[in-house]
């Protein structure tokens, strides 16, 4: 399943790269769980998850000082606070939990998922069960000052060459409105896939369809990844070294602003040091840097982040903590 604001923000400009990161990554339960010794698979994943390699070695930058710590409660259910300080905005102080259940379908992937997080006025929840092997649900809400101020359901089927997922985004079926997406993505063969994704958006008093082709194509170190529709272009390329050093490049044009942004991007792993470092550069002239270094004796992580924008004469620096 994909990001909870990927088609609800589709036609939003290219990313202020001075934008804080989010502090928790709502999805990180369900990737590691995802993340075992399994054979190779021959479903080519979903189609919203095509630049997901690329995206994974670019650096994303945070301002500010931020600190976490994260507690085993029991064997399922685990604890974090944090607590972010920048002067880019007020700070803040958030709690979450998550709570992971006992169906397994592999070494490392059990089901139900539910991942809560209250801070700042906004409770924000996500859960992810799988059905079977082959069909899994998603369900996405955040509220704020007492009300609703986004809701997302996914429900999505794997099959052996192929998958398709279906996503609503403030959508309702009694009364017309919301964001509609369907996705469908087939291996037509071992290094090639192609699919497309059709969103339909009601409301407002206007109706708006937009249809995105694209495809993947992959070999043993590297993949290509492409996608192409009324609202613009994409483009992935994504190069793995060895097993410490990959880098990719990724394009990106917004029909509707008329504005394109390229970004080159690296990550580079020292397991003796216990480190990796993320380093990107883009079209608008900002260079970033993201060092994470893990302690072997105990369960700290301490991170630097910096931004440089040479155009603007603009920079931005972060230093995090994570305990557990």
């Amino acid at each position: 399943m994909g990001n909870i604001h990927a088609q609800a923000k589709s036609d939003a400009p290219p990313r202020d790269p001075f934008a804080v990161a989010p502090e928790l990554d709502i999805n990180e339960a369900e990737k590691s769980s995802k993340e075992a010794d399994k054979p190779e698979s021959k479903n080519p994943g979903s189609f919203e998850e095509l630049p997901r390699k690329t995206k994974e070695v670019i650096a994303t930058p945070f301002e500010g000082c931020r600190f976490t710590w994260n507690k085993l409660i029991t064997e399922r259910f685990t604890a974090s606070h944090t607590v972010n300080m920048s002067s880019f905005k007020p700070a803040n102080y958030k709690f979450g939990a998550t709570y992971v259940g006992g169906k397994k379908l592999g070494p490392n992937e059990q089901y139900p998922i539910l991942i809560s997080e209250y801070g700042g006025g906004m409770v924000q929840f996500q859960g992810i069960h799988s059905f079977t092997k082959e069909i899994q649900a998603k369900a996405v809400i955040h509220a704020s000052d007492k009300t609703f101020s986004m809701y997302q359901g996914d429900i999505g089927y794997k099959g052996d060459d192929f998958s398709m997922q279906l996503t609503g985004v403030n959508a309702s079926v009694i009364n017309p409105q919301g964001i509609w997406v369907g996705h469908y993505m087939q291996r037509v063969t071992k290094t090639l896939s192609l699919g497309g994704e059709l969103m339909f958006q009601h409301g407002m008093g206007a109706r708006n369809a937009a249809l995105t082709l694209g495809g993947r194509y992959r070999n043993n170190n590297s993949e290509f990844v492409v996608k192409a529709g009324e609202q613009g272009t994409h483009l992935c390329y994504y190069h793995k070294g060895n097993e410490q050093v990959a880098c990719g490049v990724e394009f990106e044009y917004v029909k509707q602003i008329g504005e394109s942004v390229t970004t080159f991007g690296y990550s580079v792993d020292l397991p003796k040091g216990m480190s990796q470092f993320k380093g990107s550069i883009d079209s608008d002239w900002s260079v970033t840097g993201v060092l994470e270094k893990r302690f072997e004796a105990l369960p700290f992580c301490f991170t630097l982040s910096g931004l440089l924008n040479h155009k603007k004469n603009q920079a931005k620096f972060g230093i995090g903590f994570t305990i557990g």
